[in-house]
């Protein structure tokens, strides 16, 4: 049997860790032909070693804190996003695109393109395509499964042939600050932001579905991967994180999918039919959760959900000027210069001033979001 060869980007990151105990498990059936990183090359080295990969991509910068730099000669090495699509071969069979933000948008276009099978996970470079993510992918016979647990939820419980649905529901855990009032909340530290009590994510996911805008984002994010409309997509809280998305029928049946939240289960659908993988350490025994909740999101304590719905009626550039400005700002908050509410408080104002000053493009090209991302950072405004 052919083995698939597979390349990840985001090897390093948390989707990545988990592609590769999928893959380690399962040696036999997946090779893996090529990884890159943004700059823990320590550890991509390492992962390559251990899985004798031999194309490694990386940001270039990242070669100067890199201590065991005679270890490169070994590889075949990308260094920059720009050449990171060289390595994808003819023989490549399986994409994981696990890059975080909006850097590597470009690199996402030129990956549509291959016409190869791609598990993605990253919703930045989804909104900020909007439509045109999937009118690229299909041109060229590019076939996505999308890896967040709730779209992958969403992407299988369409599958079952039950008809035409009414809407879909996706929940949130509520992140570490669902018991905080807003005066909890303007105190919030980086420390506190980014320890998510379910989810091991990155530090800007982390602080993202801390400040609610995670949802607001993967609601943008199902209309584009869906096709659907702005009143067929919601979001309700669900702590416990058992049910990731429901599809809700006419007649008022709904149906979802259960599962521990573990990420091994959404990333194995990129390698293997839906009940192939078998994950003996992950049993589920719905017994030890005797309480499932439900409720509705606060947009008051979290408008982010508010702003989301408000952009994505807008559509054009506006979701993504939304996704850009949340970058910029959960950047400042990390660095300590904005407080944890301010995020949402001056993405809600920028929005403002950025239409203002802008059209908002029905249909834009990948040149006016350059133009637009380069408005906005020379026009960001924040009070001293």
């Amino acid at each position: 049997m052919k083995k698939l060869n597979t390349v990840i980007y985001g090897a390093t990151g948390s989707i990545g860790e988990s592609s590769l105990s999928i893959i380690n498990k399962n040696r036999n059936l997946i090779n893996l032909e090529g990884i890159t990183c943004n700059t823990n090359l320590d550890k991509l080295c390492k992962i390559a070693e251990r899985f004798n990969v031999k194309k490694i991509g990386f940001n270039e910068k990242s070669i100067k804190k890199f201590k065991f730099s005679k270890k490169l000669n070994s590889f075949d090495i990308y260094n920059d996003l720009s050449n990171f699509h060289n390595i994808i071969s003819k023989k490549t069979d399986i994409i994981i695109f696990a890059t975080s933000g909006l850097s590597s948008l470009n690199l996402l276009i030129k990956i549509l393109k291959t016409g190869k099978k791609i598990g993605i996970a990253n919703k930045e470079c989804i909104i900020s395509l909007g439509r045109k993510f999937n009118y690229i992918a299909r041109k060229h016979g590019t076939e996505i499964i999308p890896l967040d647990s709730e779209h992958n939820s969403i992407y299988f419980l369409l599958r079952q042939d039950f008809g035409k649905f009414k809407s879909i529901t996706i929940t949130a855990s509520g992140g570490p600050f669902i018991n905080f009032n807003q005066n909890r909340l303007k105190k919030v530290t980086v420390s506190q932001a980014v320890k998510h009590p379910i989810w091991n994510m990155g530090k800007k996911n982390s602080i993202d579905s801390a400040t609610m805008m995670n949802k607001a984002l993967e609601i943008i994010e199902a209309k584009y991967l869906f096709n659907l409309n702005d009143d067929e997509i919601s979001a309700i809280i669900h702590p416990q994180a058992i049910i990731h998305a429901l599809i809700n029928y006419k007649n008022g049946a709904s149906t979802a999918i259960l599962n521990k939240p573990d990420m091994r289960i959404p990333i194995s659908s990129i390698f293997f039919d839906f009940n192939e993988n078998l994950l003996t350490d992950n049993n589920f025994d719905l017994t030890r959760y005797p309480l499932l909740e439900f409720m509705p999101i606060n947009i008051k304590k979290f408008p982010a959900i508010k702003i989301g719905y408000q952009v994505m009626k807008m559509g054009g550039l506006a979701p993504h000027v939304f996704n850009y400005l949340n970058e910029l700002l959960v950047n400042l908050f990390i660095k300590k210069k904005i407080k944890f509410t301010d995020i949402v408080e001056y993405n809600e104002l920028n929005l403002e001033r950025v239409f203002k000053k802008n059209q908002n493009i029905t249909n834009p090209k990948l040149n006016d979001i350059k133009k637009i991302n380069n408005w906005i950072d020379h026009n960001l405004y924040i009070r001293n």
